[in-house]
């Protein structure tokens, strides 16, 4: 309930018929829900009441004539009208015809004026005033883009009032991340309208809003927007005046993507098989986000997106679409897709859309590829994919990877000193004779990190297969692996690969072939060691 609040009223009394110069009367004090009487005569034909507001609010004027034509005008002090006046006709002595009006006014002075119609009625009047304070919180003048008001996202809500002559209310928002923008509003008024203008002051968004069967109505409005500033416009539609709250929400995206990253060459690389779900986020004024992704194999690609609205398509370098998706949610209701499909080696553009404005927000994604080999069951893919997509091996064709083949020392001291990220920039012929050329830099690494040496000071057995003890010397010396607390129970284990056998068991990077066997001598195959490398080489 707004406070009723004391207003001085004076009035002056203007004489006409004899006189020249009206004569005034004395100044009378007059409270709220007091009532003044006055008269309208042929010699005094208007009274004039001046009104001090101290603040904005309603200012409600009730006047019972009993005369059959009276006028009554409010104006400012310059002489402006402030609303239309209004003629009260048929009022009598014995049955006056009653007035009331409610003015919407900033605070000031005002002039309210009772005066006859056209010189044609005389009589009583009696008049009283009501004023109710709005008790806004809107800073003033806040009348244009430059006069803004600053309001803060998440802050307290303002209470503003429209008025007579303030039908405008201009806010300054400032985002200093994207996210999804909320206005929240509270209209006690028939009739209003709320517009959103970016920085360079371009409409971006209206709607109207009132109340309803004189309730107030809550009103709210989202839009995905990038950080920025925002301007907010409130303003009373037709001839409606009144009071209305107003707060801000946002609701951060968290996404991670640098902007822009609107075309291909601006485009965010990502990585396959990361293991991470990625956050974008589309806006009004971004339709379009583009990735790049890198299939370092032929293979599978996964793809799993989450989205309230958006869609997405995956192209290679030549514009040719391989797969697309239609995700329609709803907000706070997102749709998750999956697709898996079949892709050449090669770089390709993952592009997250919208069609249309309201189609927006965040939008999740992950990515998981694998190679198609043929030769591929579920116990070796992790590992073989984990090679695969650190450039570490390749398959033996487009189409197998040769899981079951015997590996090469030289092959094993190629994918060892990849994996381990080796300075392999010393290409020189290394001091064993049968190193063949591709393998130099590999070779000549492991020697100078004390990994691996030759079968002899001039034959590293290139062309032999690697055994499995050998391998396990190897791996034991490249990540430095503790055997601490392991006892063996294999049966064919020398004391040349004890230590190195028990450091594979105790950092679970194999458990033997049998409870009683190793296979120390056994040679290595290229999915075993794919496995050794994947597990060592993720869990160090």
């Amino acid at each position: 309930m707004n406070k009723k609040r004391m207003l001085v009223i004076s009035f002056v009394l203007f004489l006409t018929g004899f006189m020249t110069t009206p004569v005034a009367k004395a100044a009378s004090g007059l409270q709220f829900d007091t009532t003044v009487s006055g008269a309208i005569t042929e010699q005094q034909s208007s009274d004039e009441y001046t009104i001090t507001l101290e603040q904005p609010g309603t200012l409600t004027v009730t006047l019972n004539a009993y005369l059959s034509e009276v006028i009554v005008d409010l104006k400012t002090p310059d002489g402006d009208r402030v609303d239309g006046y209004e003629v009260i006709y048929n009022g009598r002595l014995d049955k006056p015809s009653s007035y009331s009006k409610e003015y919407v006014l900033e605070s000031g002075e005002y002039n309210l004026i009772v005066k006859d119609h056209e010189k044609r009625s005389y009589g009583n009047y009696d008049l009283s005033a009501t004023f109710d304070s709005a008790n806004n919180t809107e800073i003033e003048p806040n009348q244009s883009f430059n006069e803004a008001m600053l309001l803060t996202v998440g802050g307290k809500k303002v209470r503003s009032l429209i008025s007579l002559s303030d039908r405008d209310d201009y806010y300054k928002v400032e985002l200093k991340a994207p996210g999804r923008f909320q206005m929240n509003a509270i209209s006690y008024m028939p009739n209003a309208s709320i517009r959103l203008f970016d920085e360079q002051q371009e409409l971006i968004a209206y709607e109207s809003f009132g109340f309803k069967n004189d309730a107030p109505v809550y009103w709210n409005h989202q839009m995905d927007l990038e950080a920025g500033t925002y301007y907010i416009l409130v303003t009373g539609q037709g001839s409606y005046y009144g009071v209305y709250e107003m707060s801000l929400d946002l609701e951060l995206a968290n996404n991670e993507e640098m902007e822009p990253n609107n075309t291909r060459g601006t485009a965010i690389p990502l990585q396959l098989n990361d293991g991470k779900t990625h956050t974008g986020f589309l806006s009004y004024s971004d339709r379009i986000d583009y990735y790049t992704l890198e299939m370092n194999y032929d293979g599978y690609l996964t793809i799993n997106f989450t989205s309230e609205f958006s869609q997405y398509e995956l192209m290679k370098e030549k514009s040719i679409s391989y797969g697309s998706d239609t995700n329609f949610g709803a907000i706070g209701n997102p749709v998750t897709s999956t697709q898996k499909l079949k892709l050449e080696k090669g770089t390709y553009y993952f592009s997250p859309f919208k069609q249309v404005d309201w189609q927006s927000g965040v939008y999740t994604m992950s990515f998981s590829a694998e190679p198609s080999f043929i030769d591929m069951t579920d116990r070796y893919s992790a590992a073989v994919t984990y090679l695969a997509d650190k450039k570490v091996a390749k398959g033996i064709s487009k189409t197998e990877f040769g899981m079951k083949n015997n590996i090469k020392r030289v092959d094993a001291a190629i994918w060892l000193a990849k994996i381990l990220n080796l300075d392999t920039s010393n290409t020189s012929m290394p001091q064993y004779g049968d190193v063949p050329k591709r393998a130099w830099g590999a070779v000549n690494a492991l020697k100078s990190a004390e990994i691996a040496t030759g079968k002899s000071s001039t034959y590293f057995g290139a062309n032999e297969t690697t055994t499995r003890g050998e391998m396990a010397l190897l791996l034991q010396r490249a990540y430095k692996l503790s055997s601490d607390g392991v006892e063996l129970s294999f049966k064919d284990v020398s004391p040349r690969y004890e230590e190195a056998v028990k450091a594979l068991l105790k950092n679970n990077v194999t458990q033997g072939k049998t409870s009683t066997q190793f296979g120390t001598s056994t040679s290595i195959t290229r999915g075993e060691l794919a496995l050794f490398l994947y597990r060592v080489d993720t869990t160090r």
